[in-house]
């Protein structure tokens, strides 16, 4: 189990939250509103668009 780090939600001191890193097996194609996530976060929730089953995690850059 690992920490998230800095804030969560937005707020500061706001409890630790502890998560598992997984290994990626699946590609999802995704609609955010915003090109880059602002202050480390999108404004709204994503939305999964559809599972890209002819795409595999290793043939993604993950700098996009």
């Amino acid at each position: 189990m690992r920490e998230l780090p800095r804030m969560v939600g937005g707020l500061f001191g706001a409890d630790p939250i502890l998560y598992l890193p997984v290994r990626p097996e699946i590609v999802a194609e995704l609609q955010v509103d915003q090109l880059r996530p602002e202050f480390g976060r999108y404004r709204h929730r994503p939305r999964v668009l559809r599972i890209r089953g002819d795409l595999t995690p290793d043939m993604l850059d993950d700098t996009t």
